[in-house]
């Protein structure tokens, strides 16, 4: 969709790693683990740092892309479409299961349960939609923002215990617990992404990179953490309210991410050619394939083991044996594709 960014890159590739371990500590650990001060702590870390982060980068590369509405609109469906068939492909063992009649529970929010692939395909085909709109005016875009994240939270008040129009209507915001990543507030990352993408192109932020400034920022992020982490942990860890969040947390976030963001870019500079920097990239570049591949080991995985794992050791354990076997799978899905492609180019 555009050119590739290697600190994008970076934070998506540390995201990765957030990611994996959260869903494991999600679906695999004991509730006893899963209240600890730890658990909340992990909770936090694959909150903030990767679902919004990823829909920001998302959002900025949107709005960097030249393609046409309608290619942008077909994307969108295209990728609904993969969210659907990763739900299936990370609840197959669980299918099995009820099918045999060894589990008694109802199948269809786990296959239409909203995540953040069914998030994605719909956030483009609405900003696909709104470009023209938005391209008309920087100051447009802030309004959008404003109003998606508020939704997020103000629409609860809203249910509806039709079965279908439930099904729905979690698609956009909170009326089921199955929707996870609702386009609202969650469209308002996206949204912000665009805001930043013309932000640079309207301003120059070059000034950013002096040294006292550094010197500013670090202190600021310090000060900012010290004085509102326990907020931020508190909603990150209660998996309700991080979904279908606010206004006051979702502008948390967006200063979170603006100074993490900033200082992960810096340390980029000084580590970036190291093997570690180099793997992390590599898994940023390759996050869509990571991301399906992770979920559907550990989805499957999960309906053997849901919430047994006490040892934190063990979790330990299976996070390395995730990251690892899905890596070694995105590689040689990589190198297939290759063959692939040279071999029909040399026909």
């Amino acid at each position: 969709m555009a050119n590739r960014t290697p600190t994008a890159d970076l934070l998506k590739g540390i995201a990765a790693l957030l990611m994996i371990q959260v869903h494991i500590i999600e679906l695999f650990a004991t509730h006893d683990i899963f209240k600890s001060n730890l658990g909340k702590l992990l909770l936090f870390l694959g909150g903030p740092p990767v679902a919004p982060l990823f829909m920001v980068v998302f959002g900025y590369f949107i709005a960097q892309s030249k393609k046409p509405t309608i290619q942008l609109v077909v994307r969108g469906v295209k990728i609904l479409f993969l969210g659907l068939f990763l739900n299936l492909a990370l609840n197959f063992n669980l299918i099995l299961s009820v099918n045999k009649g060894l589990l008694d529970i109802n199948i269809w929010p786990y296959i239409f349960g909203v995540d953040i692939l069914y998030l994605a395909g719909l956030s483009i085909i609405i900003i696909a939609l709104l470009k023209k709109t938005l391209d008309k005016s920087f100051v447009l875009v802030i309004p959008f923002i404003i109003v998606s994240a508020y939704l997020g939270s103000f629409l609860l008040q809203y249910n509806t215990e039709q079965p279908f129009l439930k099904y729905i209507l979690s698609l956009f915001y909170g009326t089921s617990g199955w929707s996870y990543f609702p386009l609202f507030p969650w469209l308002s990352y996206s949204l912000t992404g665009i805001l930043l993408y013309k932000a640079t192109q309207n301003f120059d932020l070059s000034s950013v990179g002096k040294p006292k400034i550094k010197i500013i920022l670090g202190a600021c992020f310090l000060l900012f953490l010290t004085l509102t982490i326990r907020f931020a942990i508190r909603i990150s860890s209660d998996l309700p309210a991080y979904y279908h969040h606010g206004l006051i947390f979702f502008l948390w976030v967006i200063s979170f991410l603006f100074f993490y963001s900033f200082f992960i870019n810096e340390i980029d500079k000084r580590l970036g050619a190291t093997i570690l920097f180099i793997y992390l990239k590599w898994l940023g570049k390759n996050i869509t394939i990571v991301y399906i591949i992770q979920w559907v080991i550990i989805g499957n995985i999960a309906t053997e083991i849901y919430k047994t794992v006490s040892d934190p050791l063990y979790l330990l354990l299976w996070f390395a044996s995730v990251l690892l076997i899905s890596s070694g799978i995105c590689y040689s899905w990589i190198k297939i594709k290759e063959m692939l492609i040279k071999k029909q180019l040399n026909n």
